[in-house]
This record gives C-alpha cells, structure tokens and sequence, in this order.
C-alpha cells in the first residue's frame, strides 16, 4: 500500500519520491538522501548532472571511487551564465570544483553547443536503480530550492537511462534515431521516460496531448514558455477547468522578455489561484532559492515531471522527463504543489 501521509516524501513498490520546499515547511533532507543513495552503491555509479558543487554529494562520489566503484560523471562544461535563463545560469565552476574533489579522473565535460545545455540530473545505480528529478546537486538545489527527485528501484528504467548516458557520454550528444525512452511499469505505476533532444518535440506534444480535455491541472513550473503548452492551458482556462499552481517570478519574467507571444497566454500570472513564489532575483555567488519544479498534474492520475522546463529551448537541451500513471502517486503531488500553492498565497 502505497504511503501518502508523509508529506516529504511517497512510496510505493520499488519506488521513494522527495519533495522539498524548506519555506512551506517541506524537509525531505535531499541531500542527506543523495549522498545515501550514492553511498549504497557496489559495482557503478554512471552520473549525469548539469550543476554539481554540494560538499556531502562529492564526498560521497569520492568515497565510491576510492572503494572501487566503476564512477563515470559527466557534466555540463558551459561557461557561466551562457545557454539558458538569465534568471537561473550556471556558475560554471563544477568542471573546477570537481577537480578540487579529486574526481578528475572519473568526469567528462560535456560542451555546450549553441547554449544547448547538458541540464539533466540523474544517476544509474549498479545498472539497477536511478535517482533523477529537477534538483541540481548543489546547496541551493538540494536545500533552498523547491524540488523533487526520484528513486526507482527497476532494472529495465535503469537501462533507459544507461542507454542515454551512453550516448551523451560516448558522442558528448545523442545520435540521431536514439530510441532510449521505452514505456514500463514500477510495481502499478505507468512509467514513460523521455529524452530530449532526441524528442525534438515529443515532449511537447506528449504534455500537450496528456492536458487535451484535462477537467484538473496543477501546475509547479520554473517557468512556461513553449507556445503549445501555453496554448493548452489558455484552452483550458478558456474551457472552465480547474486549474492552479506555483511558478518562479524570476524564471518568468525570463519567459516573457523578449517574448513574441500573445500576452493573454500569460493569464495564470494574474489568476487568483496561481501564485509566485517568494524565490529572490540570481545573485553571484550565493545558493539560490528558486521554486524549480518541472511539474504537472493531470486529472488526478498522470504525473509529468524531470529537468524539462515547459520552454522551447528544453527541446534542443539534453533533458529527461518521465510521465507517470497512477492515483496515489498523482495525490501526493498535488498534495506538495498544494502546500506551496496555500503557503505563498498567505
């Protein structure tokens, strides 16, 4: 029976989520719990992360490397504030702080080719269970930010992702026709993983499809910006669905400069149920704080979630998704957008 009382976190077989915003009151200790699952490895760690500077997480991926774990990390090698949002970039300092962790050896940058990002984070575990989510493995990802990741305990999506992982490693991007994303199911839980740029617009269509004659939504978004998942939702609204959520203001205001759509698609900014979390503006040098969930909730049963922004730009990034199916699972996310949706309200 799956656990939906705890309001960090949820379990069901073969699968643990975390939800995490520190100023709704949500501690779910990411960090701590990255560093285990890391900790627990035996044969493998295969990582792919766009910002990694936490302490705890380092140690730990020196501490496997050094008891003979087959350690690969590969990471985004973009300089800072380059590809991306002006709101959220990257300081460009992992490639050093790797180095300064001993970890060297083990890490192959990832270069950006045109502001095409490597902006996933995940992990495969001994090729059997994965760790991913919208959390960069860094202090304000894994503290400050409003987040969630995802432990699965499944061979079959480990071997998605390993699949990925081996053609962002083995081509630094993914060939063309890379078929990684095979749908499955974790204990009763409907799994689709999704990768882009492979998708090209997949992932769009995918949302776009799964919000098609949607009577609920619920909505924890960085940011909107891609034309027909702005589209959707304008037709949702538009149609009388019950429709509300969190969003960053930084990640839109990001959104909407320079933007050539229609400004009524940005009516949830002034909707009475939606609101903007109390995240401050990027400030060098310092963790951030943004609300950097990728995440939708759908008629109560499909979940949508990952590093993929709702932006066009994510299409041509290296990005992960996942859509899944079940109730449970889709009551305890929309019980966490709910706390952050009451809490920023007030």
């Amino acid at each position: 029976m799956a656990d939906t009382m705890a309001r960090t976190s949820f379990s069901a077989t073969n699968l643990t989520v975390y939800f995490q915003s520190a100023r709704a009151g949500l501690e779910s200790d990411l960090g701590a719990r990255l560093a285990e699952f890391v900790a627990a490895a035996r044969t493998s760690l295969d990582v792919a992360i766009y910002d990694l500077r936490d302490d705890g997480v380092l140690r730990a991926l020196k501490s496997a490397a050094d008891r003979g774990v087959a350690l690969r990390l590969l990471y985004d090698a973009g300089p800072a504030q380059h590809g991306g949002p002006v709101a959220d970039p990257k300081p460009g300092t992992t490639g050093r702080v790797i180095a300064d962790a001993g970890l060297a050896p083990f890490a192959t940058p990832y270069p950006e080719r045109h502001g095409q990002l490597m902006h996933n984070k995940f992990i495969v575990r001994d090729h059997t269970a994965l760790w991913t989510g919208s959390a960069n493995f860094t202090g304000g990802g894994l503290r400050l930010q409003d987040n969630n990741c995802l432990v699965f305990d499944d061979p079959g999506l480990a071997a998605s992702y390993s699949a990925e992982f081996e053609a962002l490693l083995t081509a630094a991007g993914p060939p063309a026709g890379l078929k990684a994303d095979v749908a499955a199911t974790v204990g009763t839980i409907g799994v689709e993983p999704l990768f882009a740029p492979e998708a090209g617009e997949g992932i769009e269509d995918a949302i776009v499809g799964a919000l098609s004659g949607a009577q609920r939504v619920r909505i924890a978004a960085f940011l909107i910006s891609d034309a027909g998942i702005l589209q959707a939702l304008k037709a949702l609204h538009d149609a009388g669905a019950d429709l509300g959520g969190v969003y960053d203001p930084g990640g839109m205001a990001d959104a909407r400069r320079g933007s050539h759509q229609d400004p009524a698609l940005w009516w949830f900014l002034k909707d009475p149920n939606f609101a903007a979390a109390p995240s401050h503006p990027f400030t060098p040098g310092a963790e951030q704080d943004f609300m950097h969930n990728k995440l939708l909730v759908i008629d109560g049963r499909t979940v949508v979630t990952g590093s993929y922004n709702f932006s066009e730009h994510a299409e041509t990034n290296a990005e992960n998704a996942l859509v899944l199916t079940d109730p449970e699972l889709a009551a305890a996310y929309e019980s966490y957008i709910g706390t952050m949706l009451h809490t920023y309200r007030h």
